[in-house]
């Protein structure tokens, strides 16, 4: 197979350019603003946006990460992905400058860049350890480009241009009447070295034998045009060469490189993520989906809350559930701060991740390979909308339970109807959750209506814990068992003296 994509192989995706709407409930937004971080200046989002759906691709992501664990293999490709970077603002000079000369000199030397910089990664490559089909296509890929490249006969008119390129040289002279250009073959001393040998510190060496000879891009000055006429008729070989080279070979670059300079930022951005989130202590794994095996995780946890947490002490507790292999809705209930909402939101990360082909915030999860994901969360009542906020409620839902759905998504739920009666919220929640089940999801409602909890074949009860004999403490921890039936609120009310007596007695 011909190498085309390291994030999508052989397909071509609509990639989605607007955030999808369960971002901010999941707090990928936030997320996302934190993974992004190390590759600023690339558009990597639409890539975060767009699930591969898949399953083959997931896997083919996979495997590309696996392989991006190699610290080795990531200096490549972060180094490879910088000289393209540089050398395409250099092509970009070229095509903004109105002389032909300047605009031939920069193309030049773009053209040099790039040259070295895939050389560079072919031989960086086949000293890394690949395994993944999309790493070892890559590979493939850049000696097919190079070869191809010599028959086409690019390498040897770049040498030659740049050999006649590195020759031209001179020397100027002031005096206070005239000003003296001397051609000097023997004028190559570096200054720079000498100082930074001076001052101990390691010189900076180019990548590319040639130099620029316009050092402010786009605007030489006065006295440089005068130079580069005098050489263009002292040495016209060397600017006709150049010229040649610029005409020869207008494009220098591989469509396939440059879109995998743009996509193997997703790789780097996530894998520098996940060191600086194990680093913090926390284990992150890569998912199994498998819908025979049923759905389950061990060791999950709210990832948005650990990067949230500045204290380095404060440790963020970590859920285990499992599914029956069918789908199935677990109901969440128990104490207000309980870690319900908290709960809920950590599997739909973990989902997420797992679709997108990276690796999950557990220890430990199994999967189906979900079509989608869908989220409800509770929201508050907006002025601008003319309307309460049930209805509000109802609107979001309404696209959300649309038959033309994706089957199998996964969905979140979290506090509906809290502004209706007990009853009206308990006959509402069952019809959602009838309306999702039918159309093979898997979810969780997270709710304060006990009566929604009540088991069946497709309904599991999850309990938010209590510290035991302290109904003020949260372990913030999910258990299977049936609904306790209390909220425990008035617990919190005392241990944050917030009942009526302690009020009364700050106001007075």
């Amino acid at each position: 197979m011909q190498f085309r994509s390291i994030l999508f192989a052989d397909k071509e995706p609509e990639l989605l350019t607007e955030t999808p709407v369960f971002f901010h409930d999941l707090q990928l937004d936030y997320l996302l603003e934190r993974i992004l971080e190390p590759v600023k200046g690339y558009q990597t989002e639409k890539y975060y946006y767009t699930f591969p759906r898949e399953e083959k691709l997931i896997l083919f992501r996979q495997q590309v990460g696996k392989d991006m664990e190699s610290e080795e293999l990531c200096t490549v490709l972060r180094r490879f992905c910088h000289r393209l970077k540089e050398s395409r603002k250099i092509y970009n000079y070229s095509l903004k400058s109105e002389g032909e000369m300047q605009a031939a000199a920069y193309h030049l030397q773009a053209a040099s860049l790039y040259w070295e910089a895939v050389l560079e990664l072919e031989k960086k490559l086949g000293g890394c350890s690949l395994e993944s089909e999309g790493m070892l296509g890559l590979a493939g890929y850049v000696k097919q480009h190079l070869a191809e490249l010599r028959e086409r006969g690019f390498a040897a008119a770049l040498k030659r241009a740049d050999e006649f390129f590195s020759g031209l040289s001179f020397q100027l002279s002031v005096d206070t009447d005239k000003l003296m250009v001397e051609e000097s073959v023997e004028f190559q001393k570096n200054y720079f070295e000498e100082l930074a040998e001076l001052l101990g510190q390691e010189p900076e060496r180019t990548d590319t034998g040639i130099q620029d000879i316009f050092p402010e891009p786009l605007e030489p000055s006065y006295l440089e045009q005068v130079l580069v006429r005098l050489l263009k008729k002292s040495r016209p070989e060397v600017f006709r060469e150049i010229k040649e080279f610029y005409k020869c070979f207008p494009v220098i670059y591989s469509d396939t490189l440059l879109r995998f300079e743009e996509e193997v930022q997703f790789y780097l951005s996530f894998q520098n993520f996940k060191l600086r989130t194990k680093a913090k202590g926390y284990s992150m794994t890569t998912p199994v989906i498998s819908r025979e095996q049923g759905f389950s995780g061990r060791g999950v946890y709210d990832i948005a809350l650990v990067w949230k947490q500045e204290d380095s002490s404060y440790q963020v507790v970590a859920n285990e559930f499992t599914m029956k292999n069918r789908p199935s809705f677990f109901v969440v209930t128990g104490p207000n701060q309980g870690g319900k909402t908290t709960f809920a939101r950590s599997m739909g990360q973990a989902v997420y991740f797992t679709l997108m082909g990276l690796s999950v915030n557990a220890e430990c999860f199994r999967t189906p390979l979900f079509q989608g994901i869908s989220t409800h969360f509770e929201a508050e009542e907006t002025l601008q909308s003319n309307s309460g906020k049930l209805k509000e409620e109802i609107n979001r839902l309404i696209p959300m339970m649309a038959q033309n759905q994706n089957r199998c998504s996964f969905v979140i739920l979290n506090e509906l109807f809290t502004t209706a009666t007990t009853h009206d919220a308990m006959i509402m929640g069952r019809k959602v959750m009838e309306s999702f089940l039918r159309r093979e999801c898997y979810g969780i409602y997270v709710t304060h209506i006990q009566e929604l909890a009540e088991e069946t074949e497709e309904i599991i009860s999850l309990v938010a814990q209590l510290a035991p004999g302290e109904e003020s403490r949260r372990t913030y921890r999910m258990l299977p068992m049936k609904a306790q039936g209390f909220g425990y609120s008035e617990a919190l009310v005392k241990k944050f003296r917030l009942d009526y007596a302690d009020i009364v007695r700050r106001l007075s």
